[in-house]
Parts: C-alpha cells; structure tokens; sequence
C-alpha cells in the first residue's frame, strides 16, 4: 500500500485516529510519519518504557545496581528500563528483586496466564476450571461451609473422572 500523503513511497507506519467520534485510518511512510506533527510522540525512542515506568511508579533502584550487568548478555538494568526490553533469560535471574514489582503491575500478579488454544485447549480449560474449583473448596472449608464445600468437592471429582475418561 503506498502512503496516502506523498504518494510514493511503501506505507509501513498505520495509525488509528479518532476524530468526532469516528474512527480514522492513517497510513503513512515513515518520512511522512515523522514530518507530521500529530504523529511525532510514536517515533520518539524510549517513550513508552518510560511512560512504562511512571504508570507503575518504577523508581529507579541504587545506581549500583542499575550499573550491574547480566552475566549471559552483559545488558545493564539501566539499559532494560531505557529501552524496555530484557537482553535474555538471565536478566530475569540477574534483576529478579528489581523486575518483579514492575512485571507484577504489569501483569497483575506473578504468575503468567496465557492464551488457550481453541481445539486442544480443552483438558487445559477443565485443568484451570479443577484448580479454581479447589482453591473455593478451600475458602468454604475455612469459612466452615461445609454443604457448599461438599457440592464444589463433588464438581471436582465429577471434572476429574471427565478427565480420566479422556485420556
């Protein structure tokens, strides 16, 4: 698709616009991008991890550690929350303590939850629905409702004997 500004060039930068409570489309090269002033703040380097950072209140740490670097890759924490990206899987080791107050606002916990596929997702879904099953199990036990905690075990085993019959 060519640039519906210039004309000429390849248009690889898309915006979504709304103007008047109707949904524009842009789309620009990149030279057309970058001379039109509504669209400067997606072109400026570093702006979103640090917008990142303010949203989630992220202090920057010691200056000796945001000096320190991975041992696999050799990126500095200072690098990381520059640019927003981690080097490899060992900064995740190297700056645990100091990436997981970020990664838990941004994920709103410490345990990841990924997409589930729509034809083999089906043992994972009961998998989820069993362990949510359980942790309510546990409540009503520890609130002492013992008739509401008897209907949830029995769903439970109802789930699991499906789930044997499966495999």
């Amino acid at each position: 698709m060519l640039c519906q500004r210039c004309q000429k060039n390849e248009a690889n930068v898309h915006f979504t616009k709304i103007v008047n409570g109707e949904m524009v489309k842009y789309y620009l090269c990149e030279q057309c991008a970058k001379s039109a002033p509504e669209f400067n703040f997606v072109l400026s380097p570093g702006i979103i991890p640090h917008f990142l950072q303010t949203m989630f209140n992220f202090t920057n740490p010691k200056k000796t550690v945001l000096e320190e670097s991975c041992p696999q890759c050799g990126r500095r924490l200072s690098e990381i929350t520059k640019i927003g990206k981690l080097g490899c899987s060992g900064c995740y080791d190297k700056f645990q303590s100091e990436l997981e107050p970020i990664l838990r606002n941004i994920h709103g916990g410490g345990h990841h939850v990924g997409k589930i596929p729509a034809r083999k997702g089906a043992s994972i879904r009961e998998k989820i629905e069993i362990q949510k099953l359980k942790e309510k199990l546990q409540q009503l036990v520890i609130k002492e409702e013992f008739e509401a905690a008897a209907v949830v075990r029995d769903q439970i085993r109802e789930l699991e004997q499906k789930m044997e019959g499966m495999s």
